[in-house]
């Protein structure tokens, strides 16, 4: 907060200090925030180890898409999430400076869905949501690139407020116990019986054992990651003056925010498989890259 009141006084006085040639704007901006909470890796290609490191307990695309590709299962896979990120703020030019105080919400749009489904059983349903309430305070500099255009870049501190959360089921336990050539395909009691290397012995002993099978299977799971904090925000752009005065502008836009967090679990087979304790602590991404465009309105 000691931050956010240094960057406040600053810019009062570039404002107060700046009084000649100065223009204030109105501006609105939509814009899109890609792979969500740095989770596009894990659900693609990455996955997450239970805490024995011997199955996974999220099973990435990449997996199910193999499984679907031999002939095993079907499937629905749609990649990472995007998010839909509307924002208003107030600036002001300063001769060749300007500051900005603006407000950001961003909601997932797309991706962040995973299914796999044995004749006509779901036994993989893996479902992403993320939201994100920012608001970053600029200082920066612009540049005349001809007379109605400009470049323009920008750093400053935020507060933001966010999370994500991850619901669904992980069954391999009723697969394997139809067929233990089946065994492997999603998390287990066991977590150590793969169909190509598993001896017959250790298939006999998993499908034998029902309750223990089933122990590891996560069925019903919703976990829900929320933090906020003050982070960092740099911005680099392009605006285009029209006749009315208004501009059009066009924007990348970085903001450093993330935060650790503890969450509740609620399935068993979760517990069992990662979360002894029955919560779990992961470091929560609410920051990442946007590319905006849209309209600043004279005031």
């Amino acid at each position: 907060m000691k931050l956010i009141k240094k960057l406040l006084i600053l810019v009062l006085g570039f404002s107060v200090g700046g009084v000649f040639a100065q223009s204030a704007y109105l501006g609105y901006g939509l814009g899109l925030q890609v792979d969500l909470a740095g989770l596009g890796a894990t659900i693609t290609k990455d996955g997450l180890d239970n805490k024995y490191g011997t199955q996974k307990i999220i099973i990435p695309e990449n997996t199910i898409d193999v499984l679907q590709r031999s002939g095993l299962v079907s499937r629905e896979t749609k990649g990472a999430m995007t998010g839909l990120a509307l924002s208003v703020f107030y600036e002001r030019d300063m001769a060749d400076f300007f500051y900005r105080i603006e407000g950001s919400y961003t909601r997932k749009i797309m991706g962040g869905y995973t299914k796999a489904q044995l004749a006509g059983y779901t036994f993989i349903e893996q479902s992403w949501d993320f939201y994100s309430l920012v608001v970053p305070l600029y200082l920066g500099i612009k540049a005349n690139v001809s007379e109605s255009a400009s470049v323009y870049g920008a750093f400053g501190i935020n507060y933001f407020r966010g999370g994500w959360s991850l619901s669904g089921t992980g069954d391999g336990a009723t697969p394997c116990s139809v067929s233990s050539r089946l065994c492997g395909l999603g998390p287990s009691g066991i977590g150590l019986i793969d169909p190509v290397t598993g001896t017959t012995a250790d298939v006999a002993a998993v499908t034998s054992n029902p309750q223990a099978l089933y122990s590891g299977a996560i069925f019903g799971e919703q976990i829900v990651f929320d933090v906020s904090g003050v982070g960092f925000n740099f911005l680099i752009g392009l605006d285009k003056k029209l006749q009315s005065g208004s501009k059009f502008y066009f924007e990348l836009e970085y903001l450093l925010d993330a935060k650790m967090d503890n969450a509740p679990v609620r399935s068993p087979g979760t517990v069992n498989q990662l979360a002894s304790t029955g919560n779990i602590s992961y470091p929560i991404v609410v920051g990442g890259l946007r590319y905006r465009l849209g309209f600043k309105k004279p005031l």
